[in-house]
């Protein structure tokens, strides 16, 4: 895992440093799409090392705002390269890359096969199971997209047409667009994560417990919670007597919902769901007589 994460960054900085000396606006959005394809790698090793070993809330929050930061540096990677390959498309390229750019584009295409390969033999060694992200070949979509952008315009330069010259940024703005794709993505999936982070065992069974102690809940089958910035939205279910009334059924919510709001200043929110509990549950005999609607007719 970490030979292929090696690998990955230095297939970027190779790419970038080829694609700045020969100029090559496709090359240089090669590197930043390879650039992509590390961050990613890096997201999943991380997901990986939680599962293995539990991170602390601290650790959690530092790795989510380093995942968010490199997502937006992605986007405006991929926004500069775009808006410099249109600039070069509506001035006019007066030279193209040079075969270095070539050449370089189709070893960065075998070395990142090999990558592959090699990944993909340790995940069946370890056992892993493929994540169905790693699907996602964008980037060999991207690296022939420079690979027919440098060929062509170099095409250009043989056959003395320099209107073939352009072929190079054109890639290069088609490689940006995906780089947008996968910051955003990335962005996105980074974002849904800090607010899907689960809590701490003691804030959790802190707030459970309190749950449990509202009169009228038998059992709490559910607690989440959703981290926006510095407050929390909590979302629970809980179980109630099966023979008491909607309107009870209600009220006990909204005492688990204050409960929760007043004793704890972090919780801005709580959505409280309700459902009976097992029918069998000898609260109330069966025989007598209902005057109210109950929560499980």
């Amino acid at each position: 895992m970490k030979v292929s994460l090696l690998g990955l960054l230095v297939l970027s900085v190779f790419k970038g440093l080829a694609g700045w000396f020969t100029g090559s606006k496709a090359l240089m959005a090669d590197a930043c799409h390879s650039a992509a394809d590390f961050a990613a790698a890096v997201n999943s090793y991380l997901r990986h090392r939680r599962a293995i070993a539990p991170r602390g809330a601290a650790e959690r929050q530092r790795e989510a705002v380093a995942a968010v930061v490199f997502a937006a540096l992605l986007l405006l990677a991929g926004l500069e390269m775009a808006i410099s390959s249109l600039r070069a498309i509506a001035w006019g390229e007066d030279r193209a890359p040079g075969w270095g750019a070539v050449i370089v584009i189709a070893a960065g295409m075998v070395a990142r096969e090999a990558l592959i390969l090699y990944r993909r033999s340790y995940e069946h060694r370890m056992g892993l199971r493929p994540e169905a992200s790693r699907t996602d070949r964008s980037d060999v979509f991207a690296s022939l997209t420079a690979l027919v952008g440098t060929a062509g315009a170099m095409t250009g330069q043989l056959l003395n047409l320099p209107v073939l010259y352009v072929l190079d940024p054109a890639a290069g703005l088609v490689i940006g667009v995906f780089v947008l794709r996968m910051g955003y993505r990335q962005a996105a999936s980074a974002i849904g994560a800090v607010e899907r982070r689960p809590m701490d065992e003691v804030d959790a069974q802190t707030l459970l417990e309190v749950v449990q102690r509202v009169d009228g809940v038998v059992a709490v089958d559910e607690l989440r919670a959703k981290e926006h910035g510095h407050y929390v939205i909590i979302d629970v279910l809980i179980r109630v007597n099966p023979r008491i009334s909607v309107l009870d059924g209600h009220d006990v919510a909204q005492r688990v919902r204050r409960q929760l709001t007043k004793r704890f200043l972090h919780v801005s929110d709580a959505s409280v769901r309700v459902e009976p509990y097992d029918p069998g549950y000898p609260y109330k005999s069966n025989h007598q007589e209902e005057e109210m609607p109950t929560l499980i007719q």
